[in-house]
């Protein structure tokens, strides 16, 4: 079923962030977070174009021969920004970061994720400055959304 749901989900552009199954006598749950790369992330509409094509396909299937629930989603906003694979998906969105800088003292940033996957570092960008910090000193990572008094780029 995993894979099932990797490969539709790939041939919509969407990664599969987590999957759970948990069957519980005649009901079972299918759980699957969804995400895109990039700074646009994913929206409702991808959420209901995997979950039709992932039903249809499990319906015709044989691999569930009880009911079940199926819930596709995003990972939500406020998840954790913790592996390698979160930072590359999160690249160009707009992150809160805390983090140890050199001295060891705590320290806060935000702007949008740059990741650089040979050095392991990431980087927070806020118009003209960029703080670097190796992801291992990396406290919390989470998207954040602009308030209403940020002005919004422009496209």
């Amino acid at each position: 079923m995993e894979d099932l749901a990797r490969e539709l989900a790939a041939a919509l552009g969407l990664e599969v962030v987590s999957f759970v199954f948990h069957s519980q006598g005649r009901h079972s749950q299918l759980r699957i977070d969804l995400d895109r790369s990039g700074p646009v992330g994913v929206d409702l509409g991808d959420c209901e174009r995997l979950s039709r094509a992932l039903d249809e396909r499990l319906d015709g299937s044989g691999l569930l021969d009880t009911t079940y629930e199926l819930q596709v989603s995003s990972p939500g906003i406020d998840r954790p920004i913790r592996t390698p694979d979160d930072f590359r998906r999160n690249a160009g969105r707009r992150v809160w970061m805390q983090f140890r800088d050199d001295k060891g003292r705590v320290l806060e940033r935000r702007g949008n994720l740059v990741w650089d996957a040979d050095s392991g570092r990431v980087g927070v960008v806020d118009g003209a400055s960029e703080t670097q910090v190796p992801a291992d000193r990396i406290i919390l990572m989470k998207q954040c959304v602009r308030s209403p008094e940020q002005k919004r780029p422009r496209r």
